[in-house]
């Protein structure tokens, strides 16, 4: 917030933040609204600096959690004003107070309108931001069209385009309708040509809410997704602004992964081979570093393409340089990679020539069933129960049983279960289920309910 020169709104806060106690500020916040309360009785006798001055006061003393249930009029009708400062404040302030159905913002609607196809790029920005923010019916039937426009025109500034794009976002997540199928395929593979890392960003988001809704109007658009990638991934086409620790742009990275995900399969031996070819340079270039930022970055570009990889059906190959590569995970120190790696081993299952690769790694997976965090238990827990076939049945299944001697309460119930379901499942023969399994489980749970 900018509060130069408004040494009103500067001592309120400095009193508001003295007060000793909850009571001593609620009495303080108090006066003020009867103050403002009086002040706006007379709004015509305000000048633009006195009404802008009490707005803030006001979004002040909502963001400490306070009820304010007057002003917003006020706060309305500086949106109008002809000056930034008082439209600033207008903007900030009703995206915060007002919700999508309140009343005083049809009043709004022309005059935001006339921001957004204006020719002030400050004020097309302010106006964006605040119907993103808020959303809603009305915004989406009233403004979405001039939206469009702003988003495609190639005379508008990245800026602008960006803040567009998710202001469709947000429009068309509100009511779908806003976006003409028919007419926006071709559009949404023009925009994912977009040079701008910024306005792309912001397009991808848009891309991907819908492609979840209808991935068939947007086939055309896949090739483009992997040239991205490979802009990306591969060459590292990036400006330096838009590297994160030394990573390629992440967060496009992500989200054209997720994009990728909606559509069924890739026919197109080129454009498959391509993607591949992006996707095993990810699997062989993640490693875990020190940076913690990094760490973040750069495994959740892994994990996003550890999923594509799943969804795609990938060769054999790949699949095992996946499983490997997640063993290494779940092996380290740091235990949000831990986790990670014993949840997407739990997704790799699903795929028929992946369960015999993890395996591999099961003294791994049962150490992690014995680890501190009771969620990388849980998830050691549910691998193991689902690798668990004829073949590992009887490790397996006894592990279990030594760690129900010592597992916490809030385990202990579904790790008897999924034992007893593994034993009856898969037991070897009938001699180890009836003499051994059942005898030693029966002991287990005996010696459980006397303590």
């Amino acid at each position: 917030m900018a509060l130069t020169g408004m040494r009103g709104l500067s001592v309120f806060i400095s009193d508001v933040r003295n007060c000793q106690n909850k009571e001593q500020e609620r009495l303080r916040v108090d006066k003020e609204l009867g103050n403002i309360r009086t002040r706006f009785k007379n709004e015509k006798a305000l000048t633009h600096y006195e009404k802008k001055k009490y707005v803030w006061k006001m979004l002040y003393i909502y963001m400490l959690g306070y009820d304010v249930d007057f002003g917003h009029m006020e706060a309305v009708s500086l949106i109008s004003a002809p000056k930034y400062p008082e439209k600033q404040v207008g903007y900030i302030v009703t995206s915060c107070l007002l919700t999508e159905n309140h009343e005083f913002l049809r009043m709004a609607i022309n005059t935001v309108r006339n921001d957004i196809i204006g020719r002030n790029e400050t004020f097309q920005c302010l106006a964006l931001t605040m119907v993103g923010n808020i959303g809603g019916k009305e915004f989406s039937e009233s403004l979405a069209t001039d939206v469009q426009k702003l988003l495609l025109s190639s005379s508008c500034r990245p800026l602008v385009r960006k803040k567009a794009a998710l202001c469709l976002l947000r429009l068309y997540r509100k009511n779908p309708d806003v976006i003409n199928i028919d007419g926006w395929y071709d559009r949404m593979s023009q925009l994912l040509d977009e040079r701008d890392l910024g306005v792309l960003t912001s397009v991808m988001s848009l891309f991907v809410a819908l492609v979840s809704n209808n991935v068939e109007a947007y086939w055309n658009c896949l090739p483009k997704c992997v040239k991205i990638l490979e802009r990306l991934g591969r060459n590292q086409d990036v400006p330096q602004e838009y590297t994160y620790y030394g990573i390629p742009s992440p967060w496009i990275q992500v989200k054209t992964m997720r994009a990728l995900q909606y559509f069924p399969t890739i026919e197109d031996p080129n454009t498959r081979r391509a993607l591949f070819e992006v996707l095993q340079h990810i699997l062989m270039g993640t490693d875990v570093v020190k940076n913690v930022n990094k760490n973040n970055a750069a495994h959740a570009i892994l994990f996003e393409a550890l999923a594509l990889v799943v969804h795609l059906d990938a060769e054999k190959e790949m699949m095992s340089q996946c499983v490997a590569l997640l063993g290494k995970f779940i092996a380290v120190r740091e235990p949000n990679i831990r986790y990670l790696g014993l949840e997407n081993m739990t997704r790799l299952l699903l795929v028929s020539d992946a369960q015999d690769i993890i395996k591999r790694h099961q003294a791994q997976i049962i150490i992690s069933l014995k680890d501190p965090d009771i969620s990388i238990r849980r998830r050691a827990l549910d691998l193991l129960y689902g690798m668990c076939d004829v073949t590992n049945a009887k490790d397996i299944v006894e592990e279990l049983l030594q760690y129900l001697n010592t597992a916490d309460l809030a385990m202990r119930e579904e790790l008897a279960l999924k034992a007893a379901i593994l034993a009856e499942k898969f037991a070897p023969d009938l001699s180890w289920y009836s003499y051994q399994f059942l005898h030693q489980f029966h002991i287990i749970c005996s010696d459980i309910f006397q303590m």
